[in-house]
């Protein structure tokens, strides 16, 4: 049966590993849920101008409902504001300080999101700048992060390793109450306050669209997908997701092998 809400999370889950997907196939899927009544949401830490320039050749991008930044910041297609939600700026500038000075934390690459701006202390012509903007087109590099006065909706920090385990759980610790870490994937840490996540944006949009959990579906790969999957009816994690993901039921495919729409496919038929 068709689920009246579909949620997927891209990176690692709905896109493959060059951040593409199969354009034709999922417009066709936006214009058979529309005729149905079904709903879909795009749940990502990735900011809203990627990812509006990531579905902008989709006939059917109307259809689509964006939870950004690990859900402090949700839209709908063309950009309009639903609900957005700040990080304290003491709480972030503080982080930033210690992500900046703790040995468990050395090597760290940090972006500070905001809602139109990210900024990075990465020089603007190195390579790791150039990388991290094909995520956040809007990219600054400033001398000191803490100098940002923007209102800040996330925190985006990574390493160059894939286990960042010991990273998360340090952090918090250190700011148990007033920010929460979760692993993003490709050794990233995500940092947003506890009342913020996937789950709580897929939560106030089934309130505003009168859509109980139990009537939803949702995709991912990763430890801020976690609390999206349990909230929901159905939720699956990808083959390919991480260890966090262990206890939820997995799809025979990958990321790779187009998962998320098979399994959409199948609700369709």
């Amino acid at each position: 049966m068709l689920p009246r809400l579909i949620a997927t999370d891209l990176d690692g889950t709905f896109l493959d590993v060059n951040g593409a997907y199969n354009r034709q196939k999922f417009d066709a899927i936006l214009g058979e849920m529309k005729a149905r009544g079904s709903r879909f949401v795009v749940t990502t830490g990735d900011p809203l101008d990627h990812v509006q320039a990531l579905f902008a050749p989709l006939r059917n991008r109307e259809q689509l409902t964006y939870v950004v930044e690990d859900g402090a910041l949700i839209t709908t297609a063309s950009g309009s504001q639903l609900q957005m939600t700040t990080l304290p700026q003491l709480h972030w500038q503080t982080a930033v300080s210690w992500l900046e000075m703790t040995p468990i934390m050395a090597g760290c690459f940090i972006i500070v999101c905001g809602a139109e701006r990210a900024y990075t202390t990465l020089p603007a012509d190195s390579q790791r700048f150039a990388e991290s903007r094909e995520f956040y087109p809007s990219l600054t590099s400033v001398v000191d992060l803490t100098t940002v006065s923007a209102a800040i909706l996330k925190l985006d920090i990574t390493w160059l390793r894939t286990d960042v385990v010991a990273q998360v759980a340090a952090f918090n610790t250190r700011f148990a109450g007033e920010l929460v870490g979760v692993s993003s994937g490709l050794g990233g840490m995500n940092v947003s306050l506890p009342q913020v996540s996937k789950a709580a944006g897929l939560a106030f949009l089934g309130q505003q669209w009168g859509i109980t959990p139990a009537e939803m579906a949702a995709f991912g790969d990763s430890g801020n997908d976690l609390t999206m999957l349990q909230l929901v009816g159905q939720g699956f994690a990808v083959a390919n997701a991480a260890p966090e993901l262990a206890t939820q039921p997995h799809l025979k495919g990958t990321n790779e092998q187009g998962a998320v729409m098979a399994q959409i496919a199948e609700w369709l038929v």
